[in-house]
């Protein structure tokens, strides 16, 4: 008979990526991320398999995440899709702005620019996560097309593409700023250009 596990796998991911968040992958060693998760090294190998699968599951975790902070907002129909999508980057921007204040910027955002990056599992995660936002908005602009209120003259999939660089935007210039009015200024260039 198997031993059980004595730590909750569901919450030790949630840890683990907090850590990869504030440090990134490259400067996590197996070391550090036994002592957050307050297990030993055998029991994360037997649940997780090594710290590069570990930080896969942080991956998947927080594009999950993504989508419960402010994707959800795309999903939705409304009568005014240009209201729908100030919404969207003002929930963009109170998320972006919290997490740095902690210092921690996107964590998508910072695995795409780190060396890890070019690992091809990390690659196509990063690539899954930045095509399910662009579905999003590509979704979210057909709607507002059909409706008649996209103002624009480029292609529903250029625009989609532009507002997602806007959103990876928000996310790295809420590192360098903590004025609001700057983000404010970006995302309303961004949606006058649809609307």
């Amino acid at each position: 008979m198997g031993r059980h596990k004595e730590f909750d796998q569901e919450k030790a991911i949630d840890q683990a990526l907090d850590l990869f968040w504030e440090k990134g992958y490259e400067s996590t060693s197996i070391q550090d991320l036994c002592d957050h998760l307050g297990i030993h090294r055998g029991s994360l190998y037997d649940t997780f398999g090594d710290k590069h699968e570990l930080f896969l599951a942080c991956l998947d975790r927080f594009s999950a995440r993504t989508d419960e902070n402010y994707n959800y907002i795309l999903k939705e129909d409304s009568d005014s899709p240009k209201e729908q999508l100030e919404r969207y980057f003002s929930r963009v921007m109170d998320v972006s702005l919290s997490n740095a204040a902690r210092g921690r910027g996107c964590l998508m955002t910072n695995t795409t620019l780190g060396a890890v990056a070019y690992v091809p599992n990390v690659a196509s995660r990063i690539d899954a996560h930045y095509m399910h936002t662009e579905g999003l908005l590509f979704s979210f602009l057909m709607r507002a097309q059909n409706k008649g209120m996209v103002r624009s003259k480029q292609s529903l999939r250029q625009l989609a593409r532009f507002l997602n660089g806007v959103k990876q935007g928000v996310h790295v210039m809420a590192r360098t700023t903590a004025d609001r009015g700057v983000l404010e200024d970006i995302c309303a260039v961004a949606v006058s250009t649809v609307f």
